[in-house]
């Protein structure tokens, strides 16, 4: 990722940008304008450039942690099943996630299931069903996208005879799709990010005990009355616990690293910090034993589970690539 797109991401013409845009997530670049006025960042930058090839930008609208992880998310499954099935085998840089797993089709399976048992296991924690059945309706409608993408790509592949050219054609298209979709307001964007905010308040809900101590230091002495003012409201920013929450809930790995102006020193290279929430996480802790969520881990070990990976810099994530 050029340095200059990082440090532009935290200039304050950047945040201006970012919360004007009209798009609710917007293309893949590697736009080089910009400078930097402060070490830290450049250094933090620097870093991140060798590690990363670029990054997506995502409006700055207090709802960005929750689109950049859904974006992702249906981003790497639908790349992932659309490669597992022959295409594009060789035109993988712009996947952000390492650890794609051995079977993309059986973990897209496990989260197709959670995503639709997911509305009748929020309701055990407050929701009515009639009120939010529209919002898990546009998911539900969302992986079935992709499922109908994967099945295509799979008898494009059969019908090719090993074109690449057509399989990368494939590919373009159905991510521009996607991306079409996830930037539809009062809909499809809206409603799909909406929901991730339900399934994060469900599933801190389901295991207060384990988020309370937490919240203790924001000032908040139950889990209900945190969700209802810090997660379930369009707008609210996520912090540390929301994220863990999303992540163990969807049995997936969020890995974010922090371009927030800190660094850690590895002999002579300085990184920035970085840290793993949900499956093999680092950030979030034990997770949730309760039943409702078992449909989200699936049995395993984790280590072929969707990574998604983000930017943290002050108050806004990004994806990066």
């Amino acid at each position: 990722l050029p340095i200059e797109v990082l440090v532009r991401q935290y200039t304050t013409a950047t945040n201006k940008n970012n919360n004007t845009s009209t798009s609710t997530v917007n293309n893949n670049n590697n736009d080089e304008n910009g400078h930097n006025e402060q070490q830290g960042f450049l250094r933090s930058a620097s870093f991140l450039s060798k590690k990363y090839n670029s990054l997506r930008k995502i409006r700055g609208d207090g709802n960005c942690y929750y689109r950049a992880f859904l974006y992702s998310l249906c981003e790497h499954l639908l790349r992932s099943l659309v490669v597992g099935n022959g295409d594009d085998s060789s035109n993988n840089e712009n996947n952000n996630n390492d650890d794609d797993g051995d079977d993309p089709l059986k973990e897209f399976n496990r989260l197709k299931k959670f995503v639709s048992q997911s509305l009748k296991w929020v309701c055990q924690y407050g929701f009515d069903e009639y009120t939010i059945d529209m919002f898990h309706e546009e998911l539900v409608e969302l992986f079935d996208f992709i499922e109908d993408v994967s099945k295509k790509s799979k008898e494009c592949n059969d019908d090719s005879n090993d074109d690449d050219d057509d399989g990368k054609e494939f590919l373009e298209n159905a991510l521009k799709q996607l991306h079409s979709r996830l930037n539809e307001e009062n809909a499809c964007s809206d409603y799909c990010t909406w929901f991730m905010r339900v399934i994060t308040s469900a599933q801190m809900k389901s295991n207060p005990n384990h988020y309370l101590p937490f919240l203790m230091a924001e000032n908040y002495g139950d889990v209900p009355t945190f969700c209802a003012r810090e997660v379930e409201p369009m707008g609210k920013e996520c912090g540390m616990v929301q994220v863990s929450a999303l992540a163990e809930c969807f049995g997936v790995r969020v890995v974010i690293e922090y371009m927030d102006g800190r660094g850690t020193t590895n002999g002579k290279e300085e990184k920035v910090v970085h840290h793993v929430f949900g499956e093999g996480g680092d950030g979030g802790g034990g997770g949730n034993d309760d039943a409702a969520t078992a449909a989200a881990s699936g049995g395993g070990d984790g280590g072929d589970r969707t990574t998604v990976t983000l930017l943290y810099r002050p108050g806004h994530y990004d994806i990066l690539y």
